[in-house]
């Protein structure tokens, strides 16, 4: 993700964001093995535990800068045209004091200005686009802040190859924050999802990161027409608004 925010503030996020993911996957696999251990040695594993999320979510940065890397200028154009448009009329347009857009806000999966990374082009299904993650370990998406404060964010999500479609596989943070989902609709497959959060306030304009970490499985169908990708759960549409 190009973090285009002057201080860096939501790379800083979504990279604590990642290693709290890595963190509560590996203390939910080790817990076994560290109720086990006397009380000094629980101390250890825990500061282990920690360690190896920040190297995990170290490598996952790096991989990250590497394909920030590999970026073509007119990527960069099309992600952050601002720095691009002569200083006059960046200063005309921030002449007026901007309010918080009221919402809600939606963002399709078919979107031009669909902003993230870790995602696969958009798909065309029966019921509408969809973009399925797994290009990445992680999935993030940028939402319009709406001035932070009390919100509401929805999901319409599709889980890949048939499996069965549970959340608890998966952990969702926004800013940083993690999110719990509750059902409002869910067939096996396909589901919509709802959370509620309360951020700090937000300038206009501000975006704020929808970061997903979870299982990803692959086809398990065989033959030619397998598909060679792993794949995360599918996002058909994200939906925020003020609570």
């Amino acid at each position: 993700m190009l973090d285009l925010s002057p201080d860096r503030l939501a790379e800083a996020l979504l990279d604590a964001a990642v290693q709290q993911a890595h963190a509560a996957r590996l203390r939910d696999t080790g817990a076994p093995l560290l109720a086990r251990l006397g009380p000094e040695a629980q101390v250890f594993g825990e500061f282990l535990l920690e360690e190896l999320a920040r190297l995990a979510a170290a490598q996952d940065q790096l991989a990250q800068q590497h394909v920030q890397a590999a970026l073509t200028r007119a990527d960069r154009l099309r992600i952050d045209p601002l720095r691009h448009i002569p200083p006059e009329r960046v200063s005309a347009a921030r002449a007026a004091a901007p309010q918080p857009e009221a919402g809600p806000a939606v963002v399709e999966a078919d979107d031009p200005a669909f902003a993230g990374h870790g995602w696969y082009a958009p798909e065309r299904t029966a019921t509408g686009s969809l973009r399925w993650s797994g290009p990445a370990r992680c999935a993030a998406l940028a939402l319009p802040a709406l001035g932070g404060g009390a919100l509401t964010v929805a999901l319409s999500l599709r889980a890949p190859y048939g499996f069965p479609l549970d959340l608890a596989e998966q952990d969702w943070f926004l800013d940083g924050v993690k999110l719990d989902f509750t059902t409002a609709s869910n067939d096996g497959t396909t589901g919509l999802f709802e959370a509620r959060i309360t951020l700090p306030e937000l300038p206009a304009g501000s975006r704020v990161t929808l970061l997903l970490a979870g299982a990803q499985h692959e086809d398990p169908a065989e033959g030619p027409r397998r598909d060679t990708r792993k794949l995360g759960l599918g996002l058909a549409w994200a939906r925020i608004e003020r609570a």
